[in-house]
C-alpha cells in the first residue's frame, strides 16, 4: 500500500479489506470559506441556465432601446443630413451602406439575445445524470449566444461612428458657391457658375464650359441661387 501511495498510481481498492486501509488527514483542510464557495458552486450549476436567460432578457431589452434610439435619430435627422451632402458618390452611397450594415448588425444582436433568453428545449429524461448533462449543454449554448449578441453590439459602434463622421466632414451643399440664374425675354432660363459681359453679350459659364450667350438687352432677370435646378 505504501509503495503504491508513493508512486501516486490509481488503484482499484474494491477488493482490499477495510481494516487494511490507512487514511491520512489532508495537508490543507477545508476552511468555512472553502465550504461556502463549494456550496455556491453547486448552486451555480443548478441555476446557471435561468441566470443566463435572465441576463439575456435584460441585455436584449437594452439593445432594443439602443436600436430604437439610433433608428429615431436616423429617421429624424438622417434624411435632411443626407440631402445636405454634395455628391451622391461616394459620400451618400457610403452613408447608406454603413447605416444599412449598422441596422443589420443591430437586428442580429437582438435576435441572438432573444435566442439566448428563450433557450432551447431540454430533453426530459428519467436519468438524473443525463438530465444534468442536457442542462449543462443548454447553459453553454445560451451563454455562447449571449456572448455573440454582445460582440455584435460592439460592432455597431464603428459603423455608426463612421456614418456620423462622413455626414459631418463630407463636402456639404452649403459649401458650394452660389450659382447665377438668368432669364431672358424669350422665356429662356439659364444657370451657371459665373457670368460676364463681353461686347453687349452676357456669357454664362458652367462646370462643363459655356452655357449660353445672351444679349444684355434681352435679360429680364438676373439672380443668385444655391444650386441650378435639375433638368427633367
Amino acid at each position: 500500500m505504501s509503495a503504491a501511495r508513493e508512486n501516486g498510481s490509481d488503484l482499484d481498492l474494491g477488493d482490499v479489506p477495510a481494516d487494511e486501509l490507512e487514511f491520512f488527514p489532508s495537508p490543507n483542510p477545508a476552511t468555512p470559506e472553502d465550504v461556502r464557495w463549494a456550496r455556491m458552486a453547486d448552486e451555480a450549476r443548478f441555476n446557471g441556465l435561468p441566470d443566463i436567460q435572465r441576463s439575456a432578457e435584460r441585455w436584449g431589452a437594452t439593445i432594443l432601446v439602443i436600436t430604437g434610439l439610433l433608428t429615431t435619430l436616423t429617421v429624424v435627422r438622417g434624411a435632411s443630413d443626407l440631402a445636405a451632402l454634395q455628391d451622391l458618390w461616394p459620400y451618400k452611397v457610403l452613408v447608406g451602406v454603413l447605416a444599412g450594415i449598422s441596422l443589420l448588425i443591430s437586428v442580429a444582436s437582438v435576435v441572438w439575445a432573444a435566442m439566448a433568453a428563450q433557450g432551447q428545449p431540454v430533453n426530459i429524461v428519467v436519468s438524473g445524470p443525463r438530465y444534468a448533462e442536457e442542462t449543462i449543454k443548454a447553459t453553454r449554448v445560451a451563454n455562447g449566444r449571449l456572448k455573440t449578441s454582445r460582440r455584435l453590439a460592439l460592432l455597431i459602434v464603428p459603423f455608426y461612428m463612421a456614418t456620423l463622421g462622413i455626414m459631418a466632414y463630407a463636402p456639404q451643399k452649403s459649401d458650394q458657391p452660389p450659382v447665377i440664374r438668368v432669364r431672358d425675354s424669350m422665356g429662356g432660363d439659364y444657370c451657371g457658375l459665373s457670368a460676364k459681359e463681353v461686347k453687349g453679350v452676357l456669357v454664362i459659364v458652367g462646370e462643363k464650359g459655356l452655357v449660353a450667350r445672351i444679349p444684355i438687352s434681352s435679360v429680364t432677370k438676373f439672380t443668385a441661387a444655391a444650386e441650378c435646378p435639375k433638368k427633367k
